[in-house]
């Protein structure tokens, strides 16, 4: 098979614990869960109708209102226009970046499947998305088309290290909706490839990109 991201040959396929089978791409170091694993999109949908992402819940509050302080005032102002790529059912950080004065538009494929693509927005982010991309490639793709020069992908996602026995322990990759994992080589990979500028990599799981 070859690397949904890169089109490499991928040789390297180990098995974990639980005894799912993933394919480790030895050029951009994408790690993907075999796709015999992937849950229909029926039964992906009803997992993401249990997180519990409401506006009532603080502790999530708390966490978007960090990503606000480290990946996006930074970048970007206060009447800037934001895609929320992946909004999600209940749409609570797109709430909280209007609460914040910008300007934004929602887009998820379960949600709120709409025609959101345009040269108009001044950044897109994918909040907790990258990690659920069954094509990474086609999906970076289409948001690199929906930005200008200039402007921003802002990206949550948790990068691994490249270490299979780090990553065959790993929690993260627990949530059976959790395909696709990146390292910060996949990044660099992916700046190279769709012309970013890699501006910050926080904490291992906050990217900000610009695109170039």
């Amino acid at each position: 098979m070859i690397c949904s991201l890169c089109n490499f040959p991928i040789t390297d396929n180990k098995i974990d614990d639980q005894g799912r089978k993933y394919h480790i791409c030895s050029k951009c170091e994408l790690i993907q869960l075999d796709g015999k694993l992937y849950l229909s999109m029926e039964d992906e949908k009803k997992r993401y109708e249990l997180h519990e992402n409401s506006a009532d819940n603080k502790g999530y509050l708390t966490y978007l209102n960090n990503i606000i302080t480290n990946s996006i005032t930074p970048f970007l102002n206060p009447g800037n226009r934001i895609l929320d790529f992946g909004c999600g059912p209940e749409k609570t950080w797109a709430e909280i970046l209007k609460e914040k004065g910008f300007r934004v538009s929602t887009f998820d494929p379960f949600f709120d499947n709409n025609e959101w693509m345009s040269k108009n927005y001044n950044a897109i982010t994918a909040i907790e998305v990258f990690e659920h991309m069954l094509s990474p490639a086609k999906d970076l793709e289409s948001l690199s088309n929906g930005l200008r020069t200039g402007n921003y992908l802002i990206i949550r996602t948790m990068l691994h290290d490249n270490n299979w026995d780090t990553f065959k322990k790993w929690w993260y990759k627990e949530d059976p909706t959790h395909v696709s994992f990146y390292s910060s080589v996949t990044i660099n990979y992916i700046c190279k490839t769709w012309n970013f500028e890699l501006k910050q990599i926080k904490d291992l799981c906050e990217i900000v990109l610009k695109k170039l």
